[in-house]
Order: C-alpha cells, then structure tokens, then sequence
C-alpha cells in the first residue's frame, strides 16, 4: 500500500452538525431504497468540499457495515446501490489505505522503544 501523509482538516461544529446530518440522512434514503447517487444529490450541502468529503465516508461506512459486518458481496453492493463495481473496489482500496494509515501513525507515537531487542 502507498505511504500517505494525511492532513486532516478541522471542522467547525457547524461544520460537525452538517456533515452528520447529511450523512444520515445519506444513509436512511439508501435503507429506504435510494440509489447511492440519488441520495447524495438528495443532501444540500453548500460547500463542495464537504460535500465529497460525506460522500466519500458514506460509501466507505456502507463497505464496512454490508460487505465486512453483513458479509455482503461487492458485487451485490454495487447492484444495490447502483453504483459501479470498480467505484466499491476503489473506495474499499482507500479505505483500507486509510486503516492503515491511523494504525501506523498510533503505532509510531505510541512506540517509544527502549532496550537492547
């Protein structure tokens, strides 16, 4: 996997306020049987980078609640959804990326080693 140096931006509480109610409502519209994209589109969110940044963390929770937790097939995501497949593969790759990321980075400041190992 490729080393990322993230820098992760820090929201307002407004900000915080809005990107949790657009997800969930993201999130509801899909279990009321939305397609990805209609549901996305279905979220007023004024400012474009917030915008994908819920985007990208939607489909990367509904990843990691349908294909890992409810051992759902990609491929059926993608036909429930209507998403692409290579869209699933794609975000499930960054999201992984991501993972390993937080692991290495908490790993790395929590590691002070000492010793003679």
């Amino acid at each position: 996997m490729t080393d990322f140096d993230f820098v992760y931006r820090k929201y307002s509480d407004e900000e915080s306020v809005i990107y949790e109610k657009a997800l969930n409502e993201i999130l509801v519209n899909i279990k009321n049987g939305m397609t990805f994209q209609d549901a996305i589109d279905n979220v007023n969110v004024s400012d474009s980078n917030l915008k994908a940044l819920i985007e990208d963390d939607a489909l990367k929770i509904l990843i990691a609640e349908l294909c890992y937790v409810s051992k759902i097939p990609f491929e059926e995501l993608a036909k429930m959804i209507g998403l692409p497949l290579e869209r699933i593969r794609s975000a499930n790759f960054e999201m992984l990326e991501d993972i390993e990321a937080t692991l290495n980075n908490t790993f790395n400041k929590n590691s002070k080693r000492t010793g003679n190992a």
